[in-house]
């Protein structure tokens, strides 16, 4: 049987590609190497701006809803920041996804489970996807198959990602579950480079893990267990635990190619500053489908508009998360004193949480700050001794004052 559209990957990006399509009466199959309901490593954190994405609300798959925040300084100096919104809403991904895939067949979606991509044939108007003995052909294909994924290999797209990495477990607390952590999410600066810790708490457990720049992976498991002692727990007690990539788009990496698409994940649309990818995946996956209706109804001759909208959208508020993620990791110790004795830098992250603000609009607003944010974070990029203070060690491209000649050339193109 022939599709519109074959969805290789059903996360949250996969999912909401097809259930877009499809509500648009598109032919819809999507394709999963895993049996849902199926768990994934994720920290579960919904944050507002992303929920407000979907047509339909997340409270059957809300265990708890976070109002405030928890920071601190290489485990200590702990402090809480509150807001009077909900910022974030704490699910786990075995529930969120489950949902996720329930809506896109509920809207005319053909989910085949357990099926393992084994070659991809293109075509000028049709792709063939080999699964599982089988052959499906459509007229669009869609990579959603996370930072692990084979589509875009296998279509010959060249994606250029930065590969960071985290590692969580669970703690199912003794007895009863601890007051504090009932509407309050962790947050632990400067004890990874270019990472930082969480806590998420959940119905009856909590969920605890970070990230780093991928050099501090062989540290990473120690470093998780004196973040789990500093937040009243044993390491021993971790269930569940396991690392995972956080794929980071870089410059230049493909978002498409003909008929060929990628999302979420497996195009690297992590925000690199929070390593939150579930906006990105729920936001890429809404343009995807844009993009395609519009090319399946003959209203466009081609997929391009998906890249217009990612690199003018999307892509250009990530662009402006990495450099302040260059700036913040150059001086983590600053940035928290800021959060905890004075309201600016709190009232910016809740407005960011929530969907109010963009980390573009914040430059729009202070131009002389976009100036110093941009040109500090290329010294960052180019300065071996600024490189070694904020733990970077594969540093990406410059973005506009240190651009090499092949880059000031392919920015001209």
């Amino acid at each position: 049987m022939r599709y519109d559209v074959i969805v290789v990957g059903a996360g949250p990006a996969g999912s909401t590609t097809a259930r877009e399509c499809a509500s648009h009466g598109l032919s819809v199959l999507m394709l999963d190497k895993a049996e849902f309901p199926r768990d994934k490593p994720c920290g579960g954190g919904v944050t507002i701006r992303a929920a407000n994405l979907l047509p339909f609300d997340l409270t059957s798959v809300t265990e708890r809803t976070a109002k405030g925040l928890h920071f601190s300084f290489r485990q200590g100096n702990g402090f809480n920041r509150t807001s009077e919104h909900d910022l974030v809403y704490l699910t786990q991904r075995l529930k969120l996804d489950q949902l996720l895939v329930e809506k896109a067949v509920e809207s005319g979606a053909s989910l085949r489970e357990r099926c393992f991509i084994r070659s991809v044939e293109r075509q000028p108007t049709r792709v063939v996807v080999r699964a599982n003995g089988c052959a499906f052909e459509g007229s669009v294909l869609v990579g959603a198959d996370g930072a692990n994924g084979v589509t875009a290999r296998l279509s010959g797209l060249k994606v250029r990602l930065a590969q960071g990495i985290a590692m969580e477990g669970n703690i199912t607390p003794r007895g009863r579950f601890p007051s504090e952590w009932e509407n309050v999410v962790g947050l632990d600066i400067g004890c990874t480079p270019g990472g930082y810790g969480w806590l998420f708490p959940k119905s009856d457990h909590i969920n605890i893990g970070m990230g780093a720049w991928r050099h501090f992976g062989p540290s990473l498991k120690e470093s998780l267990g004196r973040l789990v002692r500093y937040y009243g727990f044993e390491p021993a007690d971790i269930w569940g635990l396991r690392g995972h990539h956080m794929p980071v788009r870089l410059p230049g990496s493909a978002l498409m190619d003909g008929n060929i698409l990628l999302v979420g994940d497996a195009a690297g649309l992590l925000d690199p500053f929070t390593g939150e990818g579930i906006h990105s995946a729920i936001w890429s996956g809404q343009a995807a489908a844009r993009a395609i209706s519009a090319y399946i109804a003959s209203k466009s001759d081609n997929l391009e508009e998906y890249r217009t909208d990612v690199e003018e959208g999307l892509g250009l508020d990530l662009k402006v998360s990495r450099q302040y993620q260059d700036l913040f990791h150059l001086t983590p110790r600053f940035y928290m004193w800021v959060a905890k004795n004075t309201s600016v830098l709190w009232g910016l992250t809740c407005r960011l949480m929530r969907g109010d603000q963009t980390y573009c609009g914040v430059m729009k607003n202070h131009r002389k700050l976009e100036t110093a944010v941009e040109l500090i974070s290329d010294l960052v990029r180019v300065t071996p001794f600024l490189q070694r203070r904020s733990g970077m060690k594969e540093p990406g491209p410059p973005q506009r004052f240190f651009l090499s000649g092949a880059h000031h050339r392919q920015r001209r193109q």
